[in-house]
């Protein structure tokens, strides 16, 4: 989150916010009335420990300063954690920093391609950099950054690692930006490079700041858009109200600073920013405060921040009846599915093996067989939520998704 400094620059970035050109393409968003049972148990999904473990991963550097030499150790892991959730493409945007011979990191997009509509493009965002001017060398200041933004890129690691296995009508990138902090360079720099190549993006949905939550407060949601973009608004807070009914959400406003949804805003493209809260946000960001436990206080509500920027960008993208990429010769049937007590296989080809993983890809059950046709597999020792059923027959191996209530 990116902070401004002088009453004058206050004034002005919350004018510059509510300020947006026209868009460069109209679309229009869902109005959600019930819930998907489907996409209810990929939300569920969510991990806290998942969660906590980037967070702790990232506030561990020293610093992620975009002037500090760490900064280039951030981009490269988030390059590895992404390819490692298989997305088809990982790529580099390089930008340079306004009024100065620094270099600092690339942003990092997280490409999963559309299958009928792959020129239109959903993305969602957090920055990665830190920020703490105490000091005069960058290398050796404190910056932690752990609700500002180990957070939300977090949440974007998350969300890329559920959705990564399926497939979209529109593509999806998952975004992380860079230089953040000094003026929302990296995302400026890759809003206006899109919109100068005619990029049509459906919209923006920004993860800054998820994790603090102030003593005596329910979790909720500030919602951050111009009015020009509330149909995008209105389908968020749809969405919400439908699957956290006891949740509340509204439209409000930042008056000390602004996000990378800015930068979208400002170059012709829908945006959104889903944001703690307003009025009582972290007071130890941009400090060597901002870590676990003290600035991050609620994993709960970094989940569900989580939990809403997954599910209004799998349905925004146009989730494919959540059906992973099979093998078309090997023909296998599971019933019932979702099961409860029990999943039932069954196929002609003869099974060997089938193998049930999380959607970490964590294998969790290890059936060994002989070419017999159906086989029984006890699910009362498994949580609901979703798996896939890695199955090898004697034609060959396919992936079936099974959802256990």
């Amino acid at each position: 989150m990116k902070k401004l400094l002088f009453i004058g620059l206050l004034l002005a970035g919350g004018l510059l916010v509510k300020a947006q050109v026209p868009h460069i393409y109209e679309h229009d968003y869902p109005v959600v009335t019930g819930v998907d049972p489907h996409l209810r148990a990929l939300m569920d999904s969510v991990s806290v420990d998942s969660i906590k473990a980037n967070i702790e991963h990232l506030s561990s550097y020293w610093t992620r300063r975009y002037d500090s030499r760490y900064i280039w150790d951030v981009q490269d892991w988030l390059i590895s954690r992404y390819k490692s959730f298989g997305v088809d493409t990982v790529m580099l945007h390089d930008f340079p920093v306004p009024n100065s011979d620094i270099e600092t990191a690339d942003n990092v997009l997280a490409v999963k391609w559309g299958t009928t509509k792959p020129e239109e493009f959903v993305i969602c965002g957090a920055h990665y950099d830190s920020w703490n001017s105490d000091g005069a060398d960058p290398d050796t200041i404190r910056s932690p950054g752990a609700d500002d933004n180990a957070t939300g890129v977090a949440g974007i690691l998350e969300t890329a690692r559920l959705l990564s296995p399926y497939t979209f009508d529109r593509s999806i990138i998952f975004a992380n930006w860079c230089a953040e902090e000094i003026g929302l360079v990296g995302s400026a720099a890759y809003a206006h490079d899109m919109a100068e190549q005619g990029m049509d993006i459906v919209a923006y949905f920004n993860l800054d700041m998820t994790g603090y939550l102030a003593e005596g407060s329910d979790i909720h949601v500030n919602l951050m858009y111009t009015s020009q973009d509330a149909p995008l608004g209105d389908y968020v807070k749809s969405f919400s109200r439908t699957y956290f009914p006891e949740m509340r959400i509204w439209q409000d406003w930042l008056a000390w600073g602004d996000s990378d949804y800015s930068s979208f805003n400002r170059n012709g493209y829908a945006a959104i920013h889903p944001f703690e809260d307003t009025h009582a946000s972290s007071p130890y960001i941009h400090t060597r405060d901002d870590i676990m436990g003290l600035s991050v206080n609620n994993l709960d509500q970094c989940k569900r921040f989580t939990e809403l920027n997954l599910g209004t960008v799998a349905l925004l993208a146009g989730l494919n009846n959540f059906s992973l990429p099979e093998n078309e010769s090997v023909q296998v049937a599971l019933y019932p599915n979702p099961a409860k007590d029990e999943i039932n296989i069954l196929t002609h080809d003869g099974l060997q093996q089938i193998v049930v993983c999380n959607l970490l890809g964590q294998p969790l059950k290890l059936v060994e067989l002989k070419g017999e046709s159906t086989c029984t597999i006890d699910t009362n020792n498994f949580a609901s939520g979703i798996y896939v059923l890695s199955i090898t027959t004697g034609k060959g191996t396919i992936a079936k998704r099974l959802t256990i209530q």
